[in-house]
Protein backbone atom coordinates (compact mmCIF):
# COMPACT_ATOMS: atom_id res chain seq x y z
CA UNK A 1 0.00 0.00 0.00
CA UNK A 2 3.00 2.01 0.07
CA UNK A 3 2.76 2.63 -3.88
CA UNK A 4 -1.43 3.86 -2.67
CA UNK A 5 0.03 5.53 -0.33
CA UNK A 6 2.66 7.33 -2.56
CA UNK A 7 -0.13 7.94 -4.97
CA UNK A 8 -2.54 9.88 -2.28
CA UNK A 9 -0.07 12.27 -1.76
CA UNK A 10 1.35 13.13 -4.94
CA UNK A 11 -0.65 11.73 -7.47
CA UNK A 12 -4.42 12.97 -6.41
CA UNK A 13 -5.98 12.93 -9.46
CA UNK A 14 -4.63 9.15 -10.10
CA UNK A 15 -5.52 8.31 -6.85
CA UNK A 16 -8.77 9.55 -7.30
CA UNK A 17 -10.18 7.71 -9.79
CA UNK A 18 -8.32 4.52 -8.48
CA UNK A 19 -10.26 4.57 -5.38
CA UNK A 20 -13.37 5.63 -7.43
CA UNK A 21 -12.96 2.36 -9.34
CA UNK A 22 -12.46 0.26 -6.31
CA UNK A 23 -15.83 2.01 -4.29
CA UNK A 24 -18.00 0.78 -7.52
CA UNK A 25 -16.17 -2.06 -7.30
CA UNK A 26 -16.78 -2.75 -3.76
CA UNK A 27 -20.19 -1.88 -3.96
CA UNK A 28 -20.36 -5.08 -6.59
CA UNK A 29 -18.51 -7.56 -4.54
CA UNK A 30 -17.43 -6.05 -1.08
CA UNK A 31 -20.43 -8.71 0.50
CA UNK A 32 -17.53 -11.53 -0.55
CA UNK A 33 -15.64 -9.90 1.87
CA UNK A 34 -15.71 -10.62 5.72
CA UNK A 35 -17.04 -7.76 8.20
CA UNK A 36 -13.21 -7.03 9.23
CA UNK A 37 -11.77 -6.81 5.61
CA UNK A 38 -14.77 -4.72 4.48
CA UNK A 39 -14.56 -2.59 7.69
CA UNK A 40 -11.12 -1.37 6.60
CA UNK A 41 -11.10 -1.11 3.34
CA UNK A 42 -14.49 1.07 3.52
CA UNK A 43 -12.28 3.25 6.44
CA UNK A 44 -9.51 3.65 4.02
CA UNK A 45 -10.57 4.00 0.57
CA UNK A 46 -14.50 5.06 1.04
CA UNK A 47 -13.41 7.39 4.44
CA UNK A 48 -10.29 8.62 3.35
CA UNK A 49 -8.62 7.51 6.58
CA UNK A 50 -4.84 6.80 6.77
CA UNK A 51 -2.85 3.48 7.41
CA UNK A 52 -2.02 4.30 10.77
CA UNK A 53 -5.36 5.42 12.28
CA UNK A 54 -6.81 2.31 11.11
CA UNK A 55 -3.76 0.68 12.44
CA UNK A 56 -4.30 1.92 15.75
CA UNK A 57 -8.06 1.25 15.89
CA UNK A 58 -7.91 -2.52 15.14
CA UNK A 59 -4.62 -2.96 17.36
CA UNK A 60 -2.39 -4.14 13.71
CA UNK A 61 0.39 -2.84 12.42
CA UNK A 62 0.35 -0.35 9.65
CA UNK A 63 2.36 -2.89 7.30
CA UNK A 64 -0.74 -5.21 8.29
CA UNK A 65 -3.79 -3.08 7.32
CA UNK A 66 -1.35 -2.40 3.60
CA UNK A 67 -1.05 -5.70 3.09
CA UNK A 68 -5.09 -6.39 3.57
CA UNK A 69 -5.81 -3.00 1.71
CA UNK A 70 -3.83 -4.28 -1.47
CA UNK A 71 -5.21 -7.85 -1.34
CA UNK A 72 -8.60 -6.93 -1.21
CA UNK A 73 -7.96 -3.97 -4.00
CA UNK A 74 -6.25 -7.04 -6.21
CA UNK A 75 -9.83 -9.13 -5.33
CA UNK A 76 -11.95 -6.64 -6.49
CA UNK A 77 -9.75 -6.29 -10.00
CA UNK A 78 -10.09 -9.61 -10.53
CA UNK A 79 -13.53 -10.39 -9.60
CA UNK A 80 -14.97 -7.34 -12.34
CA UNK A 81 -12.33 -8.58 -15.05
CA UNK A 82 -14.18 -12.14 -14.84
CA UNK A 83 -17.51 -11.48 -13.98
CA UNK A 84 -18.01 -7.43 -15.11
CA UNK A 85 -21.38 -6.75 -12.95
CA UNK A 86 -19.91 -3.33 -12.01
CA UNK A 87 -19.27 -2.61 -15.79
CA UNK A 88 -23.05 -4.00 -16.88
CA UNK A 89 -24.88 -2.12 -13.86
CA UNK A 90 -23.02 0.94 -15.36
CA UNK A 91 -24.19 0.22 -18.23
CA UNK A 92 -28.16 -0.73 -17.10
CA UNK A 93 -28.21 2.56 -15.58
CA UNK A 94 -27.19 4.38 -17.94
CA UNK A 95 -29.73 2.89 -20.40
CA UNK A 96 -32.52 3.36 -17.50
CA UNK A 97 -31.31 7.26 -17.24
CA UNK A 98 -32.03 7.45 -21.28
CA UNK A 99 -35.17 5.55 -20.77
CA UNK A 100 -36.62 8.38 -18.56
CA UNK A 101 -35.31 11.36 -20.70
CA UNK A 102 -37.33 9.70 -23.23
CA UNK A 103 -40.77 9.11 -21.36
CA UNK A 104 -40.60 12.80 -20.26
CA UNK A 105 -40.41 13.67 -23.81
CA UNK A 106 -43.32 10.85 -24.72
CA UNK A 107 -46.73 12.49 -25.51
CA UNK A 108 -48.75 10.07 -23.03
CA UNK A 109 -50.77 10.65 -19.87
CA UNK A 110 -49.64 12.02 -16.82
CA UNK A 111 -50.72 8.14 -14.97
CA UNK A 112 -48.97 6.18 -18.28
CA UNK A 113 -45.80 8.09 -17.82
CA UNK A 114 -46.07 8.07 -14.11
CA UNK A 115 -46.35 4.03 -14.12
CA UNK A 116 -43.04 3.84 -16.73
CA UNK A 117 -41.11 6.02 -14.17
CA UNK A 118 -42.00 4.00 -11.24
CA UNK A 119 -41.12 0.73 -13.67
CA UNK A 120 -38.07 2.07 -14.25
CA UNK A 121 -37.34 3.09 -10.62
CA UNK A 122 -37.72 -0.60 -9.33
CA UNK A 123 -35.22 -1.67 -12.26
CA UNK A 124 -33.10 0.56 -10.59
CA UNK A 125 -33.56 -0.96 -6.80
CA UNK A 126 -33.37 -4.31 -8.31
CA UNK A 127 -29.59 -3.17 -9.52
Amino acid sequence: MEEQRKNKKSEPVDWLLEALTLARYFDSYGALFDEHQREIFEDYICNDMSLAEIADREGMTRQGVSDLVKRISRKLHEYEESLHLSERTEQAERIISELQNRIMQYEAPDTVRTEMKELLRQLMNVL
